[in-house]
């Protein structure tokens, strides 16, 4: 399970299945080495939901889920990435399908967020927002995004859907205010309840 978890990151579809671990895999002979991974904190696990109300552990589908590592480190010895890519500009945020800066994202929101995570995917799993954050009783929303491209298509199916407070995206862009949705660069995710308060 440990071994396979950069493969699933480097998908498009992040979501965690079993039967890719070996053929004819089924859940419940693996369930106790997740359970262990995650109680050991050595991968945190984000669990889908489908409506967004609060408390969104009672909207989970504890079917669907993503995992990623502690850290980008483990994430970087596991894919074996060159050093060299690391200080390469933004050719590290793109390769891998964006899993670099997902992981570090749900590896900084643990640190700052004593709660379980969650994502949104829609019935149709068109629509996907990479992390939806409970903070002061409300709901946010935060998609996450490798390079500068501001296109947020999920951000809006969601924002049309469940009107949440504020939007909010992460990229290598600065601080801005684009419409609707608040940009909080990366460098500052572990900023993000403050800033909501």
């Amino acid at each position: 399970m440990w071994d396979s978890i950069p493969s699933r990151l480097a998908k498009d579809n992040k979501k965690f299945i079993f039967s890719a671990l070996k053929q004819g895999a089924r859940a419940r002979e693996y369930e106790n080495a997740l359970i262990w991974l995650t109680d050991t904190g050595l991968i945190y696990k984000v669990t889908a939901v489908e409506n967004s109300q609060f408390p969104l552990n009672q909207h989970a589908i504890n079917t669907c889920f993503k995992v990623y590592y502690l850290d980008i480190g483990l994430l970087g010895a596991m894919t074996k990435i060159p050093i060299e890519m690391t200080v390469q500009g933004t050719r590290l945020f793109n390769e891998y399908n964006g899993a670099f800066v997902e992981n570090y994202v749900a590896q900084q929101l643990t640190a700052v967020m004593d709660q379980n995570m969650y994502y949104w995917r829609s019935k149709n799993a068109k629509a996907e927002v990479n992390f939806l954050c409970e903070i002061n009783g409300n709901i946010y929303p935060l998609e996450v995004k490798a390079g500068i491209n501001p296109k947020s298509k999920s951000l809006k199916s969601y924002a049309d859907k469940f009107s949440p407070p504020s939007l909010i995206r992460t990229t290598l862009l600065n601080f801005k205010q684009d419409g609707d949705i608040r940009n909080l660069p990366l460098y500052a995710i572990s900023l993000l309840p403050k800033l909501i308060q």
